[in-house]
């Protein structure tokens, strides 16, 4: 299937959450963290919903096998936010944050092509992520999930956190092109620059 297209179609319960890694372990509670920031009800809630993904799907650089799963719903919630700005400020709030982590995600891919990527490690469907042999085991086992890591089970999966963690920020181009004389623009035009030219495609 279609990149973009998988990407349009994809939804939360198609994610086995509880088995891809992140920074801090598994991304379990990435569903419930989408939801609240969605809604926008509660500002303390939304800031943490959001502190702890961000934390957890970049770290130093360094994306991880939840990170391109998350930007596609981190993207629907910036465009929602978006909608919403003008009566809302949980909205400004989440808008003007989730510019700012996109960018980080953004110059971590960039930094990733500069450093040497291979675009032949990339695995050929976004969804190939999610076969069974990529994924920690079922069921939390830290004597199997130790192994998985001394032998570098998800070693074949780096350049892919990379490449479809850039893709799933496509769509964000068309939503950044209409903050132009808002508030955002400055922040918008940073990220659409780096998303104007794709580094992956000059490989």
């Amino acid at each position: 299937m279609d990149t973009q297209k998988y990407i349009q179609l994809l939804k939360t319960e198609d994610i086995p959450w509880h088995r891809l890694t992140t920074a801090y372990g598994r991304a379990t509670d990435f569903p419930k963290y989408f939801k609240t920031m969605w809604e926008m009800k509660n500002m303390e809630e939304v800031k943490n919903a959001y502190g702890e993904i961000i934390s957890y799907i970049e770290h130093k650089g360094t994306l991880w096998h939840s990170t391109a799963f998350s930007v596609i719903f981190l993207v629907r919630i910036f465009e929602h936010a978006l909608n919403n700005m003008e009566e809302n400020e949980i909205a400004c709030y989440l808008a003007e944050e989730l510019l700012d982590s996109f960018e980080v995600i953004a110059v971590c891919c960039n930094d990733a092509v500069e450093m040497g990527f291979d675009e032949d490690e990339v695995l050929p469907e976004f969804s190939d992520m999610i076969k069974e042999e990529y994924l920690f085991p079922e069921e939390y086992n830290e004597e199997e999930e130790e192994l998985c890591w001394e032998e570098d089970s998800f070693e074949d999966l780096l350049a892919s956190f990379y490449y479809y963690s850039y893709e799933a920020l496509l769509p964000c181009k068309k939503m950044l092109e209409k903050l132009k004389n808002t508030d955002l623009e400055e922040s918008a035009d940073g990220l659409l620059e780096l998303l104007a030219s794709n580094p992956f495609q000059n490989e």
